[in-house]
């Protein structure tokens, strides 16, 4: 992870009722310097990736120049596909020093053949201010690297002459000839284009702004390209959606949970609220059907109240019991239509409880041959108790929960954007892209000051936060670095300040699992996400 000017919130955390208490540290970027302007949105999202960081003292200095070795940085450090292995020997006179800051960055871009154009007599000139022109041809070089061989020789050939046309710079004739077919490529994607003066000015600078803006717009064109699936949670009403699986891959029934007294007795729960199998079942499972849902699995829930997850991944006897009622439902008793499970067991804190954990996975995945296999995991930072490693070698797919940071003090709400990132990297270094779900729980966090000053948390349902954004008196904003919408108002009870998700916060996440290339995106729960939010998801999933 790159270094960030950021704000340190130091909170030390007592989640689900546990007694242990650990100092978590989330990093929020935030720049003292940086307004509300058309580059704002750009420099908070690229900062919260780590693709950009700030000048020290809690600045950006938006309006500074950038040289040549920062746009190089910020351009190597914005692929999340980009091998950091090098295959091209490098050896330029200015750029010599290993330890030097940019020096890993400017290697990676020599071995992939983008500074060619720009090294001259074996200089780069790290720190000279890079121009308009070599931003283009540096941009158009290192996203033609993702086209066919045929398609990119195609536009180098003969191509970029009708952008060429297209555009119809006035000072055209001040661009390099050896430049033209890069650069119109950068332009014909909207990377980098004149102002309307129809002026391209390629000898001029780029604000430290301007190439967050550039580097975002790099980003969007790399991920548009890929495809997400769409993974929707059928629970706690969710009938009221249930025609929206026509926009889904894979629909998770949340219908039951591990039933554990201790004892060496576990089974399978499909009866008891709320993950209970509901009256009318069979109308979802042929919506399902209908729509040619390709994955319909169970989803098992346990929580580790009372330590009841910990005494159970310890009871054999109870586990084989447990694993053997879920192969009969999938193999005997199975009017549903099942084709695998997701398991779904949380609170899982300790290190130690890893192995057993992992072991009991491996069981049934062993057990339900045939049949597929999905299971939630935690970020990590807190939750010790989850193996991802061997997660993702067990498991057929892996539903990253980045969410539930809420912290009571510190007022950190559920998922802000910056440790949604920080968990899908830490997930990625060890488990395959192809098989990660990024989930967005859409929920709502709600700390209330009374008039005597104590504070209380509460999670209101999202449909009454819904009605309370458009009263009179609540003021309603996008807040960054978050990147989640906030509510505050006034009421006898005091004053109120809310958290939640909706369709902009959506549309982040599910941005995110696309830059990433992740299998795609998991919806928590369905009931909950209006047609605002259902237009975002049509928007970003496969067809």
């Amino acid at each position: 992870m790159l270094k960030k000017a950021s704000l340190a919130i130091f909170a030390t955390m007592t989640l689900l009722g546990s007694s242990e208490a650990l100092a978590y540290q989330a990093q929020m970027n935030t720049f003292m310097d940086v307004g509300t302007d058309w580059a704002t949105a750009s420099i908070y999202k690229l900062s919260a990736l780590g693709v950009i960081s700030g000048t020290g003292n809690g600045t950006f200095q938006g309006s500074g120049v950038v040289t040549r070795e920062a746009f190089v940085k910020m351009l190597m450090a914005s692929s999340s596909t980009l091998s950091s292995q090098t295959t091209k020997s490098m050896s330029i006179q200015d750029v010599s020093d290993p330890a030097h800051w940019s020096y890993s960055y400017i290697q990676q871009a020599f071995s992939a053949g983008l500074l060619d154009d720009i090294i001259v007599d074996n200089r780069f000139k790290p720190s000279q201010e890079i121009t308009r022109e070599e931003v283009a041809v540096l941009t158009g070089k290192f996203l033609l690297q993702s086209l066919t061989a045929a398609d990119r020789d195609k536009w180098l050939q003969t191509s970029w002459q009708t952008e060429k046309t297209s555009r119809a710079f006035v000072d055209g004739t001040k661009i390099k000839d050896a430049n033209q077919p890069e650069l119109y490529y950068s332009s014909s994607l909207g990377i980098i284009v004149g102002d309307e003066q129809k002026q391209f000015r390629p000898q001029d600078s780029l604000t430290r702004k301007e190439a967050a803006a550039i580097i975002e717009r790099v980003m969007n064109t790399a991920a548009e390209k890929h495809q997400l699936q769409g993974v929707g949670f059928y629970a706690i009403q969710s009938y009221s959606n249930v025609d929206k699986m026509s926009l889904l891959q894979d629909v998770k029934f949340g219908w039951s949970q591990l039933a554990y007294s201790g004892s060496g007795s576990a089974s399978l729960d499909m009866k008891t609220a709320p993950f209970a199998v509901p009256d009318g079942w069979q109308a979802a499972m042929d919506k399902a059907k209908s729509y040619n849902i390709n994955r319909k699995e169970l989803m098992i829930y346990a929580d580790n109240k009372d330590n009841r997850l910990s005494s159970f991944l310890t009871d054999q006897a109870a586990q084989k019991a447990f694993i053997g009622s879920v192969h009969d439902l999938l193999t005997s008793n199975n009017p549903y239509g099942f084709n695998g499970i997701s398991i779904d067991f949380e609170g899982l804190l300790k290190v130690e409880e890893q192995g057993a954990y992992t072991s009991f996975l491996r069981d049934v995945k062993s057990a339900i041959k045939g049949y597929t296999l999905s299971v939630a995991v935690p970020p990590t930072d807190w939750y010790k108790g989850y193996d991802m490693k061997q997660i993702g070698q067990i498991a057929d797919q892996v539903i990253l929960m980045a969410y539930d940071y809420t912290h009571k003090d510190s007022k950190l709400p559920s998922a802000p954007l910056p440790l949604v990132n920080d968990a899908i990297q830490t997930a990625l270094s060890v488990i395959p892209k192809e098989k990660l779900v990024l989930g967005i729980s859409k929920q709502a966090n709600q700390w209330i000051t009374s008039p005597d000053g104590k504070i209380s948390l509460e999670n209101p349902a999202i449909n009454l936060v819904e009605e309370r954004a458009v009263k009179a008196g609540s003021k309603l904003e996008f807040m960054l670095p978050y990147f989640l919408e906030q509510i505050t108002f006034q009421d006898d009870r005091g004053s109120h300040v809310i958290w939640y998700e909706d369709k902009k916060s959506i549309a982040e996440k599910m941005w995110l699992a696309k830059y990433y290339q992740l299998q795609g995106v998991s919806l928590w729960h369905m009931g909950n996400y209006n047609a605002a939010d259902w237009d975002i998801v049509k928007q970003y999933m496969a067809p």
